[in-house]
């Protein structure tokens, strides 16, 4: 697989984006559908623990 680094300002500015859309995924959408913004955080969190065990480790960047 090809390993490319990103320069900091380009860190910064995916880290901004990221940001985003787990805040718009998280808290913003339960928020609108009714649902509780704590256990959206609560199972995102879960499945983030079940991802990194089932891939050992290798989170993708895409």
């Amino acid at each position: 697989m090809n390993q490319t680094q990103l320069s900091p300002f380009r860190r910064t500015i995916v880290g901004i984006q990221f940001l985003f859309v787990a805040f718009g995924s998280t808290v913003l959408v339960p928020l609108l559908v009714g649902l509780d913004p704590a256990t959206a955080l609560f199972t995102a969190g879960i499945g983030t623990f079940i991802f990194h065990l089932v891939t050992k480790g290798k989170v993708p960047i895409f």
